[in-house]
């Protein structure tokens, strides 16, 4: 059953898959409707910059940053449920929260499927539950920080556009469109699924932590731990997975 239902997966994965290079407009019929947020970014940022190009062909070098976790296609390993499912060249698109997949010359986004999950580099995404800014379940990738029995920690990262500026004044300079990106931490605890938003200050991890809270702050206190530095960070939570 379980070879039927990964089977399956491919399957739909092949059908609606967006090409997102093409210049056509996809079909916005049924599921395709749920999975176009690589198309629709470009046709935000093509709105925001005030391009009028008929094709979705961006001129990136005008923008400063990136909307990319990392610019060039890396070789990576796509897995749904724990399955190897592909081996690729893939890249993680910030600003649409998309993974795109390139496959003789053509540019896809990738069906959001639960159980997904892409190793990169050294990076390992996934997609999980979680609560937006308006109260509401939402799925999103997350870059997995560390994992245990007890609580994992995650990283989720954001992609603002900045279009650019005309000076107003003799003084001034005009300023150019800019991609900046945001980090949120998440915890996902033992036995919920949905993962929770947390706020990087020492009281608040002391609190998370309450069951060790004399451990875990002596150990801040006599490592001199930054809780945010995001590699001293992984390694508290890595250390109060590793109590019993």
């Amino acid at each position: 059953m379980k070879t039927k239902n990964i089977s399956l997966l491919i399957t739909l994965c092949i059908l609606y898959t967006i090409n997102i290079s093409s210049q056509e407009e996809p079909s916005m019929s049924g599921v395709i409707r749920q999975y176009q947020s690589t198309l629709l970014a470009f046709q935000k940022i093509k709105r925001l910059l005030k391009e009028d190009k008929k094709d979705n062909q961006i001129d990136f070098t005008s923008i400063k940053g990136s909307p990319y976790l990392k610019e060039e296609f890396s070789l990576g390993q796509f897995y749904i449920s724990d399955s190897l499912i592909d081996k690729n060249l893939f890249r993680y698109n910030i600003y649409a929260d998309e993974i795109e997949i390139k496959e003789n010359d053509q540019l896809y986004g990738l069906l959001k499927i639960e159980g997904t999950k892409l190793v990169l580099d050294n990076y390992t995404i996934l997609l999980k539950e979680y609560v937006n800014q308006d109260k509401l379940k939402s799925k999103s990738y997350f870059i997995l920080l560390t994992n245990g029995e007890k609580i994992g920690l995650y990283k989720r990262k954001r992609c603002k556009l900045t279009p650019a500026q005309k000076a107003t004044t003799p003084n001034q300079m005009d300023r150019a469109a800019k991609f900046t990106t945001y980090d949120d931490y998440y915890i996902q605890k033992e036995n919920q699924n949905i993962l929770q938003e947390i706020s990087i200050k020492k009281k608040n991890i002391l609190k998370i932590m309450q069951d060790k809270k004399d451990i875990i702050n002596n150990y801040i206190d006599k490592n001199n731990i930054d809780v945010k530095n995001e590699k001293k960070l992984t390694e508290l939570f890595t250390f109060y997975n590793s109590l019993k």
